[in-house]
């Protein structure tokens, strides 16, 4: 019984730590594309 739920606990313990990474990652990408969007904005404002 106890492999069992070791098993279990190492498989959901992957699991959120795959999705931690997708979440992180998902920031990262969403800063970079609101920081080119800025960047750009501002070009097209100044000229």
């Amino acid at each position: 019984m106890s492999k069992k739920r070791d098993i279990k606990k190492a498989a959901r313990d992957a699991r959120q730590a795959r999705q931690a990474r997708r979440v992180i990652n998902g920031i990262f990408i969403g800063l970079i594309a609101i920081t080119v969007l800025i960047i750009i904005g501002i070009y097209l404002l100044t000229n």
